[in-house]
Parts: structure tokens; C-alpha cells; sequence
């Protein structure tokens, strides 16, 4: 077991608290198997992916803008989401489960 110190705790809170404001958010519909929703915080180069079981949301940190562009452009999402991203980006499981925003309100 290890244990953080305040300040290393703050630090990966803040790292991984999402701000839905200025997330880029995409809905992968038929295109994936695993994911059904994305979110990248630019500012902070986190992805958010939330996986069809559960719904469970993971946290990839230091996900580059390039790797989120690629990511969104594939035909096929969960190759890239295997090999490129969780095979490489240090995660955390986020609470709640990251749902998209829904805009039906607005006219």
C-alpha cells in the first residue's frame, strides 16, 4: 500500500476533477464495442472514457491533443483505445461515471 502526502494528494485530485465546461466531449454510438462516451480536458491533457460496463469512467493522464484527433478520426476507436492509450497513459477510475451533456433544452 502507498501513501500519498497532502500535497501529492491535492495535486492528483485536481489532476483528475473533471471541468465539463471546457471538456471536449464525443459520443462514439456504433463505432465501439467498449466506450460510449469521451471527454478531453485540453487545458490538463486528461481523457475520459466511459466504458459500456458499468457504466465506468477512466482517467488517462498525459493524453496528447494529437492522440485525442486521432482517436475521434479512427474507424476503429477501440484499437486505438487498446494499443495507444490504455496501454500507455497512467489511469484512475473517476465517480461518477461521466455522462455527456445533454443540450434537448435548448431550441
Amino acid at each position: 500500500m502507498y501513501l500519498l502526502s497532502e500535497r501529492a494528494f491535492q495535486v492528483l485530485c485536481y489532476t483528475f476533477t473533471p471541468n465539463f465546461q471546457i471538456m471536449q466531449q464525443h459520443t462514439f454510438g456504433n463505432t465501439s464495442e467498449m466506450v460510449s462516451h469521451a471527454g478531453y480536458d485540453r487545458d490538463k491533457h486528461v481523457l475520459y472514457l466511459t466504458y459500456h460496463s458499468g457504466p465506468t469512467t477512466i482517467a488517462y493522464r498525459n493524453v496528447t491533443p494529437s492522440l485525442w484527433e486521432e482517436l475521434l478520426k479512427s474507424a476503429y476507436p477501440d484499437v486505438c483505445i487498446r494499443f495507444k492509450i490504455q496501454a500507455h497513459h497512467p489511469f484512475r477510475r473517476v465517480e461518477p461515471a461521466f455522462r455527456p451533456l445533454h443540450y434537448s433544452f435548448v431550441k
